[in-house]
C-alpha cells in the first residue's frame, strides 16, 4: 500500500495575512491551476491542458526566480520541485497534443498522408496513457498537499521586491546570449529559450512594461519554433523506426523532416534580430 506523503511544510494556519506581491502572484497562478483542473481531468479540451501547464510553469518559474528574495527560500525550493512533477505530467500530454495537431495539419498537404496512419495511431495511444497518468497525479494526495501549501505561500523578505528578480533573470539571459558563438547548437538555443521564458515570467510578475514583455514573448516564440522543429524531426525518425510503414510512409516522413529543417533555418535567421529588440527594451526598462 502506497501512503500519501506528508505536507511539504507544516502550516500553522491557512488564514492569510496581508499579502505581498509574491504571495498575490502565487495565489493567482494557484487559482488558475485549480480552475482548469476539471477540464484537464475530462481529457477532452487540449486548451485546458495547455493553460494549466502554463500556470504551473509560471508559478514554478516565479518561485525559482524569487527564491533568493523569499522569507523562506528552502520552502520556495521545495514547492518549485513539487511543481516540476506536475509540469512533467502535463507536459507529456501537451507534447503529444502539439505533435499530433501539427502532423495532421502538415499531412493534409501530402499525397502520402494515409500512409502515416499507423504513426498517428501510435501517438494517440501514447497520449491516452499520458492522460491516465496525469489524472492520477491530479487525484493524488500529493497534489492536494501542494495546493494546500500554495494557499499560504512564502512571501518576500522585508525591503525586497520582484523587480530585483526580473532584473537578475534578464542579466542571466544577456549572459547566456553573450556566451553563444555565431552558429550555436540546437541545445544552446534551447537553453537560451528557457532563460528567455524565465526572464519574461519574472518581468510579468514584477509588472514590467508591456513593450519588454511582448518582445520577450516574440523571442521565446521564435526559439520555441526552433525547438519544436528539432524535437519533431527526432520524434518522426523514432516513430518511423517503431512502425511497420510502407515506402509511402518513409516518403511522407522524409518530406516532414525536410520541413522541420526549414523551420529551424527560418528561426535561426530571425532570433538575433528579436534578441536585439529585447535588449533595447530591457535597457529602456532598467537603465
Amino acid at each position: 500500500m502506497v501512503h500519501a506523503p506528508p505536507a511539504l511544510h507544516s502550516l500553522p494556519s491557512l488564514e492569510p495575512e496581508e499579502e505581498d506581491a509574491l504571495q498575490r502572484a502565487v495565489r493567482r497562478y494557484r487559482g488558475e491551476i485549480i480552475a482548469y483542473e476539471p477540464a484537464v481531468k475530462l481529457g477532452t479540451d487540449i486548451r485546458a491542458v495547455h493553460m494549466q501547464r502554463v500556470a504551473t510553469r509560471r508559478l514554478r518559474s516565479l518561485l525559482r526566480s524569487s527564491g533568493p528574495l523569499s522569507s523562506d527560500p528552502e520552502r520556495a525550493q521545495r514547492l518549485s520541485e513539487e511543481l516540476r512533477r506536475l509540469a512533467r505530467a502535463l507536459g507529456k500530454v501537451r507534447d503529444h497534443d502539439v505533435l499530433i495537431a501539427y502532423l495532421l495539419e502538415e499531412l493534409a498537404t501530402l499525397d502520402e498522408a494515409a500512409a502515416f496512419g499507423a504513426v498517428l495511431e501510435l501517438l494517440d495511444d501514447e497520449r491516452q496513457d499520458a492522460r491516465i497518468k496525469l489524472r492520477g497525479v491530479l487525484e493524488s494526495a500529493r497534489y492536494r498537499n501542494l495546493l494546500h501549501e500554495l494557499a499560504q505561500p512564502p512571501g518576500l523578505r522585508d525591503g525586497e521586491n520582484l523587480g530585483s528578480s526580473a532584473i537578475a533573470e534578464y542579466q542571466r539571459l544577456r549572459e547566456a546570449v553573450k556566451q553563444l558563438d555565431e552558429d550555436p547548437s540546437d541545445r544552446e538555443l534551447h537553453e537560451v529559450r528557457i532563460q528567455v521564458k524565465r526572464a519574461r515570467y519574472a518581468a510579468e510578475a514584477a509588472g514590467a512594461s508591456a513593450r519588454y514583455v511582448e518582445r520577450a514573448r516574440v523571442l521565446q516564440a521564435i526559439l520555441g519554433e526552433h525547438q519544436d522543429a528539432s524535437v519533431a524531426e527526432r520524434q518522426i525518425r523514432e516513430l518511423l523506426a517503431r512502425v511497420r510503414g510502407t515506402g509511402r510512409t518513409a516518403i511522407a516522413a522524409g518530406r516532414l523532416i525536410e520541413r522541420q529543417r526549414r523551420r529551424r533555418v527560418e528561426a535561426r535567421r530571425a532570433w538575433k534580430k528579436a534578441w536585439k529588440r529585447v535588449r533595447r527594451a530591457a535597457e529602456a526598462e532598467w537603465s
